[in-house]
C-alpha cells in the first residue's frame, strides 16, 4: 500500500467564501470547475504570511528589494531564459494583463487573434467597440491541439495588431514545441503583430516528456514584440492573492503597457508580493511533489473514464485541467447533466467549443475518485433510459 501523501488530505472549503464551492453551496455537487486547488499551501508560504502579519501595516505596497531578481532566478533556473529587472512589470493579475495589452496596443479598427478552445477571459478583454476579435481554432494533429496554419495564414492581415496565446495551453492542456513557437512567431512577425502570451501554467508540465518554452526565449528574433504575463498563483494554490507580473523587453511597449495599467489597475497587495517571492524562493520541493501527484489525478481520470461510452478523456501534457469530449453523448446540456447527478464541471461552450467538458482534478484523490465515480453513474442512466426506450419500442411492434 503506497505512503499517504500531504496532498490526500481532504480539508473542508465550505463556509471559507470558496468561489469553487460557494456555487453549489445548498447542493450535494462536487467542485471541479474553476482552476484551483483544493491542497493546502505549501508549509514556507504559510510561514512567510504569518511573519508578514505580524507587522500590523498592510498598505499600498512596492515590491521587495529582492524580488525582481528573485522571479528572474526562477526564470534562468527552470527554463534558461535571462530576464532583465527592468522588463518586469508588476500586475495584479494575468487576466488584467490581457486587457491592458488590447488597450496599450490595439487601435480602432485593428484585429485581435485568438485560437479557441481557449480560456474564456480571452474573448472578453478587448473592447468590442474599438477591436475586432478573429477567431480561427486550434486543430487535432497527432492526438494533440495545436495551430492550424493554413487557417492562420488566411486570417492574418494589415487590420491584425495582437495574437494573444495561451502556452501551456488552457483548456486542451499542449505544450507547444519550439517548431510550433517558431512557426507563429515568423507569421507575426511578417505582419507586424504584437504577440501575448499568456503563460500562467508554465510551472505546471506533467507530461516528463514535455518542456515548456517561454515564448520570447524560444524566439529571440521576436522577443521585442512578445508581452509575456506570469504568475506563480497557479502553481503555488495562490491566485486569491493576486500577483502576477508582465515581461516586456521593448521599452516602447513596456511605456505604453505601464501607461494603461496606471490607469485601471489596482497596486499588488503586500501579501501578495510576500507568497510569491516565498514560492519562488522555497516552493520547489513542494511544487516537485504537486507535479508527481496531479500526473496521478490524471491518471485516474484516464483509468476511471477509460471505456466510459460517451465520453473521451483528450490527452493533456500540463496543467491540472482534464479536457474531455463529451460529445458521444449526444446532450445538449453536458454540464447541467453532470450537475444534476452531483459533479460540477466546466461547460466546454465557456471555451468555444461545444460539447466538451473541463475538469479540474487538482484535489484529494479520494474527492476525485467520487467525482469519477458519480459521473459513470451518471452516464450509466442515460444508457439504462436509452435500453428502455429500445425495449417499449420492441413491445409495441
Amino acid at each position: 500500500m503506497s505512503e499517504e501523501s500531504e496532498f490526500d488530505t481532504v480539508i473542508t472549503r465550505r463556509d471559507t467564501g470558496s468561489l469553487k464551492w460557494e456555487r453549489y453551496r445548498h447542493r450535494d455537487v462536487l467542485p471541479f470547475w474553476v482552476a484551483d486547488m483544493d491542497f493546502k499551501v505549501a508549509a514556507p508560504i504559510r510561514q512567510a504570511l504569518e511573519e508578514r502579519l505580524q507587522h500590523p501595516f498592510y498598505g499600498y505596497t512596492v515590491p521587495p528589494e529582492d524580488m525582481a531578481d528573485v522571479v528572474i532566478a526562477h526564470l534562468a533556473d527552470e527554463f534558461h531564459w535571462q530576464v532583465k529587472p527592468e522588463w518586469i512589470v508588476w500586475l495584479p493579475g494575468v487576466v488584467p494583463g490581457l486587457a491592458v495589452s488590447c488597450r496599450a496596443f490595439c487601435p480602432d479598427g485593428d484585429e485581435i487573434v485568438v485560437n479557441p478552445p481557449i480560456y474564456h477571459n480571452f474573448f472578453d478583454a478587448h473592447e468590442p467597440q474599438r477591436q475586432t476579435l478573429v477567431r480561427v481554432p486550434l486543430h487535432r494533429q497527432d492526438g494533440r491541439w495545436t495551430y492550424d496554419m493554413p487557417a492562420m495564414e488566411a486570417a492574418f492581415n494589415d487590420k491584425t495588431r495582437l495574437l494573444m496565446m495561451c502556452s501551456p495551453h488552457n483548456p486542451t492542456g499542449t505544450v507547444f514545441t519550439l517548431e510550433e513557437l517558431h512557426r507563429m512567431a515568423e507569421l507575426c512577425s511578417r505582419y507586424g503583430v504584437i504577440m501575448v502570451s499568456d503563460e500562467i501554467h508554465a510551472d505546471l508540465v506533467i507530461d516528463t516528456q514535455a518542456r515548456h518554452y517561454p515564448t520570447a526565449a524560444a524566439c529571440p528574433a521576436m522577443a521585442d514584440h512578445i508581452i509575456t504575463l506570469m504568475s506563480a498563483s497557479k502553481t503555488w494554490n495562490i491566485a486569491g492573492l493576486n500577483c502576477s507580473y508582465a515581461i516586456i523587453s521593448n521599452p516602447d511597449l513596456r511605456r505604453r503597457f505601464r501607461a494603461v495599467s496606471q490607469s485601471i489597475l489596482p497596486s499588488v497587495p503586500p501579501l501578495a508580493y510576500c507568497a510569491t517571492r516565498a514560492a519562488y524562493l522555497h516552493g520547489g520541493p513542494w511544487r516537485a511533489e504537486l507535479l508527481n501527484y496531479l500526473a496521478g489525478n490524471y491518471a485516474c481520470v484516464q483509468a476511471q473514464l477509460a471505456g466510459v461510452k460517451g465520453l473521451v478523456v483528450e490527452p493533456i501534457q500540463a496543467t491540472f485541467l482534464a479536457w474531455i469530449d463529451a460529445r458521444g453523448l449526444g446532450l445538449e446540456d453536458a454540464k447541467g447533466f453532470f450537475e444534476d447527478h452531483g459533479v460540477g464541471l466546466s461547460a466546454g461552450e465557456q471555451f468555444g467549443q461545444p460539447h466538451y467538458l473541463r475538469l479540474n482534478f487538482a484535489c484529494p484523490r479520494s474527492v476525485l475518485e467520487e467525482g469519477l465515480r458519480r459521473m459513470k453513474i451518471a452516464v450509466a442512466t442515460l444508457e439504462s433510459q436509452g435500453d428502455a426506450e429500445s425495449g417499449s419500442a420492441v413491445s409495441r411492434r
